[in-house]
């Protein structure tokens, strides 16, 4: 599973976030989480599993703060693969 977690700051309030993961061989995407500063922004179980996604959420976290976002990804085998980034 390779996940990507990028951000970029928004002039109107706080940080835009885009997140993607890829599924690897013989692997897929059955849900996706993405908490910011420990709340939930985004939780999602998929009717059908993926091999790719990808969401952007606008305006999130602090600016000039410091912020971090948790991404988690269930596999097909119920795996959650846990990738943050954090930045002030």
């Amino acid at each position: 599973m390779q996940t990507t977690v990028t951000h970029a700051r928004n002039p109107l309030a706080g940080w835009d976030i885009s997140v993607s993961a890829k599924a690897g061989d013989k692997e897929t995407i059955n849900g996706a989480r993405i908490l910011v500063n420990g709340f939930a922004q985004y939780d999602e179980i998929f009717d059908e599993p993926l091999d790719q996604w990808q969401q952007q959420l606008l305006q999130q976290g602090d600016y000039p703060e410091e912020n971090t976002v948790l991404v988690e990804i269930t596999n097909g085998n119920g795996d959650v693969i846990r990738t943050q980034d954090s930045w002030k």
